[in-house]
């Protein structure tokens, strides 16, 4: 018997939820903070969304959701928006094939580690994440103090000063 594309396209939305499904509990059992939104509003992509566990301004947590048959993940600024920037593969099965032929684990201890290790990896992420974002921050003053250091003033922008002062 043939299947029809709506019954393949029903298999593979199943399986893509318990995929979330799983990934939240694991990232909850790390001790992070997720809110399911697997059950579709307005035609939207099942997803979930884990909250930044850094002190991060420019986004509030990270949507996590299928593509095709993998998952990644983006950053997004609160939970119900959409996300932005680059999306990031979430390599759960990779890790764990690694682990089983790798390290010769068994697929139990293998099962274990990822619960451990996939929480780390988000929150090493936000960590990273809120040190660049303070980096630029720190760069962004610096190249303010940069161009008006030493202008003089004039109660307005000098600009013909500031064209002279990078010239040099």
């Amino acid at each position: 018997m043939i299947r029809t594309f709506k019954d393949y396209m029903t298999l593979e939305d199943r399986k893509a939820l318990k995929q979330l499904k799983i990934v939240q509990s694991l990232l909850e059992k790390g001790g992070l903070k997720v809110m399911d939104f697997t059950e579709s509003e307005n035609d939207q992509n099942p997803y979930i969304y884990v909250y930044n566990t850094a002190s991060n301004k420019f986004f509030d947590g990270i949507r996590v959701y299928s593509i095709g048959k993998k998952l990644a993940f983006r950053v997004q600024k609160e939970e119900r928006t959409h996300p932005f920037g680059s999306a990031y593969p979430l390599k759960i099965e990779e890790m764990f094939e690694d682990l089983v032929s790798e390290e010769n684990v068994d697929q139990k201890k293998a099962g274990e580690k990822l619960i451990e290790e996939v929480p780390k990896m988000i929150k090493k992420f936000f960590e990273r994440s809120s040190e660049a974002e303070k980096d630029i921050i720190d760069q962004d003053i610096i190249d303010k103090t940069d161009n008006t250091a030493g202008a003089p003033t004039t109660g307005g922008t000098d600009y013909s000063y500031m064209v002279h002062r990078k010239g040099n």
